[in-house]
């Protein structure tokens, strides 16, 4: 049997907060994904998207539970899962191509991907929201990553560059062949970019509806407040 690139059985996630006392964040998440997939991942306000996406990523240790990717326990972080975090972090003192250029792979060929051309000398306060994201986009890209983690990169953007990197980020995901898991909280976006839509309930986290999103399945953003609220 053909081993999934990603595969979490009774994932939880426990927190302790500054009185001592036990958080649930996460209980017994479930799910396998395959390569090519785009997962997108809906859920009211601190219901441990994040935290799961962190997971993954090997940012976090799950507290129970087992998280493997491609097999193997997630230990620490790796390139081949590349994080696109809801701000773009870059470091201020690096230009764009320098900031690229700690992914690896080649900077200057990215940025023509991404549509930088002009700016790779620029410092990150020289250029717009969008085009910081695109960047930080362009870093996860350039270790050619073969899970691309999405935390709500495109929440803080106005409805019209949102819509211009929801179209890059279908690209990217259409043309480089990278698998993708995206926390949103736009169920309109969910419902565009993915293949797959996973529902999470409020805290502790638990999955509430994992749906494939394929050709002729047509989802109403009615349906899916349901599932969330209900």
């Amino acid at each position: 049997m053909p081993v999934p690139l990603l595969k979490l059985h009774q994932v939880s996630k426990t927190y302790h907060d500054g009185w001592g006392n036990e958080v649930d964040a996460l209980r017994n998440i479930c799910f396998t994904l395959e390569e090519g997939e785009f997962l997108t991942i809906l859920g009211p306000s601190g219901c441990g998207k994040s935290t799961l996406l962190r997971i993954i990523a090997g940012l976090l240790p799950p507290s129970g539970g087992r998280c493997l990717y491609k097999g193997e326990p997630i230990r620490k972080p790796s390139l081949e899962r590349g994080y696109v975090f809801q701000e773009p972090r870059l470091f201020p003192w690096l230009t764009v191509l320098e900031n690229i250029g700690l992914g690896g792979g080649s900077a200057q060929e990215i940025v023509e991907k991404m549509d930088l051309q002009g700016f790779g000398e620029a410092l990150p306060h020289e250029l717009s929201g969008g085009m910081a994201q695109r960047v930080a986009l362009a870093r996860a890209l350039a270790a050619k990553p073969k899970l691309l983690l999405l935390d709500e990169p495109l929440a803080s953007l106005d409805s019209h560059l949102r819509s211009r990197l929801q179209m890059e980020l279908r690209r990217i995901w259409q043309q480089e062949g990278v698998t993708c898991i995206l926390v949103t909280h736009d169920i309109e976006e969910a419902l565009a970019l993915g293949t797959r839509l996973m529902v999470l309930s409020r805290r502790p986290g638990r999955v509430l509806i994992d749906q494939s999103l394929a050709a002729g399945l047509r989802l109403n953003k009615e349906q899916v407040l349901a599932w969330m609220e209900g």
